[in-house]
């Protein structure tokens, strides 16, 4: 599942997982002196991601519009969330004076879609899921799939996501960090 942390909703798909992988990228930077012939190296920082690709398929009516439901929010976790300003005016009409609130919705003060993610106790685990934001998300239909022929719900029954997650651990990963949620024995 996903938490979608602006509105602590939960995302949960019941679907194929496939294709998981998980992408560890230490970064050093180099340093050069004179008299000597090769770099020296600094150790700078890390970037952990997870890709995986989910086969949503539909086998009943109610299936079907969950799936697409939890594609939407899904998607949503890719655009920010904009806070609505208000704006206080006093009008005055010539008999009486009050006040008017109006909210404006510039969309300029934006609040970043970050998200948890779980998937069983091998990346998080109950209370402890990993914190981070979708990279990327692609969606792609099967040129197999069946489709809906209801009027106003003719959509693809079998859709594929392909999601990239950036890692961003809550607390700063060293030596004894424990990245998994399962812990299987001594170490």
């Amino acid at each position: 599942y996903f938490k979608d942390m602006r509105t602590n909703a939960y995302i949960f798909f019941r679907a194929y997982l496939e294709g998981l992988t998980e992408g560890i990228s230490p970064s050093y930077n180099s340093t050069q002196y004179i008299g000597r012939s090769e770099p020296v190296y600094t150790y700078s920082m890390s970037e952990r991601e997870i890709s995986m690709t989910l086969k949503l398929f539909a086998q009943t009516r109610e299936e079907l519009a969950n799936i697409y439901k939890k594609m939407n929010r899904l998607t949503s976790l890719c655009y920010p969330e904009y806070y609505k300003d208000e704006v206080t005016a006093e009008v005055d009409d010539g008999t009486t004076t009050s006040n008017v609130v109006t909210n404006v919705g510039y969309g300029n003060r934006m609040k970043a879609p970050l998200t948890k993610l779980r998937i069983g106790e091998m990346f998080g685990k109950e209370n402890s899921e990993l914190q981070g934001y979708i990279k990327s998300l692609s969606y792609s239909v099967d040129q197999t799939s069946p489709w809906e022929t209801e009027v106003g719900a003719r959509v693809a029954k079998y859709v594929t996501a392909t999601i990239s997650y950036q890692v961003i651990h809550s607390t700063v990963p060293n030596l004894e960090t424990k990245f998994y949620g399962y812990i299987g024995g001594d170490y």
